[in-house]
């Protein structure tokens, strides 16, 4: 991940130079990588460090108009994820809608030639990408018979579509996913900046085309990434929307940069999000209420704990098997930690497992699994650290 990481802090010193100038520019780092979805994926091995990576090459490449950038940036959402072809595809139309400045023109002259022109010269440095996200997803289905996901898999009924109920509850968990850990004071400095600017006489925004750019990015982000968390029945993880949050950042930052303010304000301002995004990732929700754990550094501390948890079960002499457990605690220590260790727990079953490892960090865990281990089971251990904690239970003889 190191290489993409520091990619990523390069990429966003350029970006943060040209969207707020060299004096102002360098604050776009620390509002972005403290950011808790941004920083919880910078420490873990996933395919979201690079995805952000290739979508800052793209969205360089486009505001600077160098092809070979949103070339490369483009081949490389496409090679990494699905989820790269759709932040791919949000690029490609905020391309065409920035740089079509003239086709209201061309469409009165009914000029067809200037268009189909313009597009396909728009379309070129996109066309590697798309040809070989198309190669893919064919080469894919005729090989599997198979797109995304399969009955088989164990993410398979998390595809299904939502019905009317789970529509509405998505809806509300996309929109808290989008205020969560610190970004809801983002919002609100956006907004207040945007009702300064409308409310002056001079209204720095009308003529500000880079703040209309930055505007119809997020807006084709959330075109292109969030119907899945909408329509499909537990798609809607934090760092889906990444790129999303990464735009909304661009765009308070931008309006930070050219605000009617001093520049002593503008840094206050900005240190106030830079902390509240930081001491975002230290907001840990009631237990029973889930919360994305991949998006902040708050589950630092379970990888300690969960050490200590298993050298009480090895001084217990207790076997992996008998010990029922939950997602991310499934895996072999071999597939977690390189350390050759095959042993795994198994599946969460009160009528088979003898004992059971429970932590606030599983959210397979319901408030109904702890009435039942309050009434049933005795807690033999219990570790906590920094708001995480894991318990270990018998079963009562």
């Amino acid at each position: 991940m190191l290489p993409f990481i520091l990619l990523n802090t390069g990429l966003l010193f350029r970006l943060g130079q040209l969207l707020g100038g060299i004096r102002f520019g360098y604050w776009l780092m620390p509002l972005a990588l403290l950011d808790p979805v941004m920083a919880g994926q910078h420490i873990l091995v996933g395919p979201d460090t690079v995805l952000v990576a290739f979508f800052l090459l793209a969205t360089l490449g486009i505001l600077e108009q160098r092809k070979i950038l949103l070339l490369l940036g483009v081949f490389g959402l496409c090679v990494v994820s699905m989820r790269g072809m759709m932040t791919a595809g949000a690029i490609f139309l905020w391309q065409m809608l920035i740089s079509g400045k003239s086709w209201a023109t061309w469409l009165k002259q009914k000029d067809v030639a200037a268009l189909f022109s313009a597009f396909v010269r728009l379309s070129i440095p996109f066309l590697p990408g798309f040809l070989f996200a198309g190669w893919f997803l064919w080469w894919h289905w005729s090989t599997t018979g198979w797109i995304g996901y399969h009955p088989g898999s164990p993410w398979a009924p998390t595809f299904e579509r939502a019905d009317t109920g789970q529509l509405l509850r998505n809806i509300l968990i996309v929109g808290w996913r989008w205020l969560d850990f610190g970004r809801v004071f983002v919002w609100l400095a956006l907004f207040g900046l945007i009702g300064k600017s409308v409310l002056s006489k001079q209204n720095p925004l009308r003529d500000d085309i880079v703040f209309r750019n930055l505007l119809l990015l997020l807006l084709c982000l959330a075109v292109f990434l969030t119907p899945s968390s909408v329509l499909l029945k537990n798609v809607s993880a934090h760092r889906y929307v990444l790129p999303g949050f990464l735009a909304l950042s661009f765009l308070t930052f931008r309006l930070l940069a050219t605000a009617s303010m001093s520049a002593r304000n503008r840094v206050i301002i900005t240190v106030f999000l830079v902390i509240a995004l930081a001491f975002g990732n230290r907001w840990i929700y009631p237990r029973g209420i889930a919360m994305g754990w991949d998006a902040t550094l708050a589950h630092l501390p379970y990888h300690d704990l969960r050490k200590e948890a298993l050298k009480y079960l090895d001084r217990e002499n207790i076997d992996f098997q008998t010990v029922g457990s939950a997602f991310p605690n499934l895996n072999t220590g071999e597939n977690l930690l390189l350390n050759g260790d095959e042993r795994r727990f198994a599946d969460k079953d009160y009528a088979t497992n003898q004992f059971v490892f429970a932590s606030n960090i599983f959210n397979d865990f319901s408030e109904a699994d702890y009435v039942i281990l309050n009434k049933g089971w005795v807690l033999m251990k219990r570790l906590e650290k920094a708001g995480v904690w894991i318990e270990i239970y018998r079963r009562k003889e």
